[in-house]
């Protein structure tokens, strides 16, 4: 009996875990949902969307819930309450599980705010950088792209691609696709030295390695930018080595980030100073105390 009891278990539990695994979404038909498996979904009374929302394989869709009526009457939609911008109900008005409640508006905090993401995709990239008045290239898939989900947005952490001498962005490749050494993506966002900045994937990115502080800076909670530089000579004053275009870019790229996602300058930080042991890595080669001081 213990046998079998053990295996339902092991069975049944990712099953319960695979929303935090794979973060939210909106369906076609504009309700928020979740991403879980179809078979989980069907069987908590929810709908899968067949449209590629969600990373992962197929049988992982965006599952949402229909609509409902709070206990004061009011109209909503039955959604997790991570994406509800109104007020969630949590009398057990909707299928699934607890975190699935009546969600109606007209609660929702009025002004701009930082976002703080939990467990999920960064599908707002684009539009928080292309709000900061710089050219944006959206790489094809970059919304799906991702080892998982984000597990929050703590920290940046600036890098340069120590690529080749020309061309605008030519590693775009290598970051989205990874290197016989290290899986792509290499890191969320790219920035060519134009200042065209090229958002490459909205999940997890293998960039940081180990940190001094894994809960902020590491790939789980922090977003990387991979600027397109040879990366030479290492240095830590000015930025000269950098084309001005570029560097202005980046400044204003970060600091729309940071208004974002609530991310204070004080953990914006170069490879060089996130990476552990003390240097094991050189990049940005430029001064990140002068970086900084322009972020305000």
């Amino acid at each position: 009996m213990w046998a079998i009891m053990h295996f339902v278990v092991a069975v049944i539990l990712p099953l319960s875990t695979l929303a935090q695994q794979y973060g939210m979404c909106t369906a076609k038909n504009g309700r928020n949902g979740e991403c879980i498996s179809t078979k989980s979904c069907s069987s908590s009374g929810g709908v899968s969307d067949p449209a590629n929302l969600c990373p992962g394989d197929n049988t992982i869709q965006c599952c949402t819930y229909g609509t409902c009526k709070n206990t004061k009457g009011v109209a909503g939609t039955c959604q997790p309450t991570s994406t509800c911008k109104g007020s969630s109900d949590p009398a057990n008005l909707c299928p699934g599980g607890n975190h699935i409640q009546c969600c109606t508006a007209g609660s929702a905090p009025t002004g701009p705010s930082p976002s703080k993401p939990v467990n999920t995709m960064l599908t707002g990239l684009a539009d928080i950088l292309r709000g900061a008045g710089v050219n944006v290239v959206e790489v094809a898939g970059w919304k799906t792209r991702g080892h998982g989900v984000m597990s929050s947005v703590k920290g940046i952490i600036c890098h340069h691609t120590a690529g080749a001498a020309t061309g605008d962005y030519p590693s775009l490749a290598a970051i989205r696709d990874g290197t016989s050494s290290i899986a792509g993506p290499i890191a969320q966002l790219g920035l060519g030295r134009s200042g065209t900045w090229f958002i490459i994937a909205a999940g997890r990115a293998y960039h940081a390695g180990n940190t001094l502080d894994d809960s902020i800076y590491g790939n789980n909670n922090a977003i990387g930018i991979e600027a397109e530089g040879v990366g030479l000579p290492a240095t830590e004053t000015g930025h000269a080595h950098w084309p001005e275009v570029q560097y202005q870019s980046y400044v204003k790229g970060v600091k729309a980030l940071q208004k974002a996602y609530g991310v204070p300058t004080a953990r914006v930080l170069g490879h060089k100073e996130a990476a552990v042991p003390k240097g094991r890595k050189i990049d940005p080669n430029f001064s990140m105390a002068e970086f900084r001081a322009k972020l305000g």
